[in-house]
């Protein structure tokens, strides 16, 4: 008896192992974009559709390829996942230009969903009748996130040894490893989730053209000044029309992609906002790992050392929330934990952007983000599945995916970019304009550096000039300091604002409901 639970518990974990790889199949090149940039010689426009673009393909498959997934027998689909991962992958290391590298890398995106699927279904069927819900999310929630930093640190720092092609070759053997264990763990090649085949294809068309939209918003509408470029300004109408349309079309559709009814259950309708909200508030990462980039000079083997802070964060929370939501504590209290950490987080950072910050600096915030993560990510997934029948799951994990990642990760970064910028100016500004010959510390400041360059054998004109611009230089990273403090209080106080909510209007004092899970719980 001992032995056969021995044996299923080891079985259990090398199913979860398979899933690794395709949930960090698009990561492979996040390791040093600027290895990338420079070898393909693209500009900054052409290189963010490029690593948008598979990102959009990869979501805009995912309903499809979880139609196709339940009529291929699971090892046969695990196997050829792991196959055209590794053409594909391989492919990509031959791209001499960046349109046929964004090509292979989204065929890699689209792979990458049928091979969650595939290495998810076993763990569906066979043990999620013993599972506590919780416990199959939390375990899901600790293998993505905690690989996703870790693959990305061991790919920078091996990237900085050898180069960028290292984590196609890291990803490669990783697929190997996925076929070993598909042809030891997957006794029987069979279909087990296979039904009519049945698929909203017009629907599917107005989805993509949807995302096609909202790529050419996130990619360019902080460069065109959003709607003061007509280009913006006419594809957000034509996003608000194809929203239209596909309502629209839903209602001669028997079987939509995101299907209305799903909405009539409450908790959908706010999980979709609270996974839009969390979105936001996980969003303001990019904010950092810019300003160690582009202020601080920070490598890719640094700032990738920084974020494994993170892990701290998810190895102890994520345990946590699912050990609270097996015992069926009331749902406020990991909200409320979760929102803690993400404030807490935002907080340290809005004391510590001051000259001079270090490394070490952006660890203890770090920490407290991945507490945030762990706490909100599992929950959140349960809250919008609770009570949602089979037939609408894949509309509620729709709904869920499209206002966290697209809306809230995407589209939200870039205009959260354009805010950095804006009080950037507006600091910069205020900063330059104190440089007149009333300030006299600036002056002093001028008038040393000044001297400087003129003992290294300037003009007087031209060490006027230096020393103007190098004052100006570190008034440009007070400006960026002042702009990154202001953008971090403002989301200070939006992550502990639904703490007031809750305690103030005594939500979900319950524990989590009934939760089925069909195809996959992401």
């Amino acid at each position: 008896m001992f032995a056969g639970k021995k044996a299923s518990f080891f079985t259990l974990i090398g199913l979860y192992i398979l899933t690794i790889p395709f949930f960090n199949g698009l990561n492979v090149t996040t390791y040093d974009n600027s290895q990338i940039l420079g070898h393909f010689g693209a500009s900054t426009t052409v290189f963010t559709y490029s690593i948008y673009i598979p990102i959009f393909v990869m979501l805009a498959f995912m309903p499809l390829g979880l139609k196709l997934g339940k009529q291929i027998k699971v090892k046969t689909m695990i196997l050829s996942a792991s196959f055209l991962s590794i053409l594909f992958n391989t492919a990509s290391l031959y791209a001499n230009s960046i349109e046929w590298f964004t090509f292979w890398r989204s065929l890699l995106g689209i792979v990458s969903v049928i091979g969650i699927f595939a290495s998810m279904v076993p763990i569906i069927l066979k043990y999620n009748p013993g599972f506590n819900m919780a416990l199959l999310y939390g375990i899901l929630q600790f293998i993505q996130k905690g690989s996703q930093h870790l693959y990305q640190y061991l790919g920078a720092h091996f990237t900085s040894i050898y180069d960028w092609k290292f984590g196609i070759y890291f990803l490669n053997i990783n697929f190997l490893i996925c076929i070993i264990l598909a042809w030891y763990f997957y006794k029987v090649d069979a279909a087990p989730m296979k039904t009519k085949f049945q698929f909203d294809w017009r629907g599917w068309l107005i989805m993509i053209l949807f995302f096609m939209v909202i790529l050419f918003l996130s990619a360019e509408g902080q460069s065109r000044n959003w709607f003061n470029d007509p280009k913006i300004s006419l594809a957000s109408a034509i996003l608000l029309i194809l929203f239209g349309i596909y309502v629209l079309h839903t209602r001669f559709t028997t079987d939509p992609i995101i299907d209305p009814d799903v909405y009539r259950y409450k908790n959908v309708v706010i999980g979709t906002f609270i996974m839009f909200y969390i979105g936001i508030i996980n969003g303001t990462g990019s904010v950092v790992t810019g300003y160690m980039t582009n202020v601080l000079g920070f490598d890719s083997v640094t700032g990738a050392e920084t974020h494994l802070a993170l892990l701290i964060g998810l190895f102890v929370s994520i345990p946590l929330c699912t050990y609270l939501l097996f015992k069926r504590t009331y749902l406020a209290t990991i909200w409320i934990m979760g929102f803690a950490c993400y404030g807490f987080y935002h907080v340290i950072l809005f004391f510590r952007f001051y000259p001079g910050i270090d490394t070490v600096d952006f660890f203890l915030p770090l920490i407290f983000k991945g507490l945030g993560m762990g706490f909100l990510f599992p929950v959140s997934l349960l809250y919008i599945s609770e009570k949602v029948p089979p037939r609408l799951s894949t509309s509620r994990m729709m709904s869920g995916i499209i206002a966290q990642a697209v809306f809230a990760g995407l589209l939200g970064s870039a205009v959260l970019g354009t805010f950095v910028s804006g009080l950037n100016i507006q600091h910069k500004m205020g900063i330059t304009q104190q440089f007149s010959a009333v300030n006299q510390d600036a002056q002093k400041q001028i008038a040393g550096a000044k001297r400087n360059f003129l003992y290294k054998g300037m003009s007087e004109a031209q060490a006027q000039k230096m020393a103007e611009k190098s004052l100006t230089n570190k008034s440009a990273q007070a400006a960026m300091l002042l702009a990154y403090k202001d953008i971090y209080l403002v989301m200070s106080a939006v992550c502990f604002f639904p703490i007031l909510i809750i305690l103030l209007f005594k939500l979900w004092r319950r524990p989590l409901g009934r939760v089925e899970t069909e195809p996959i719980p992401i």
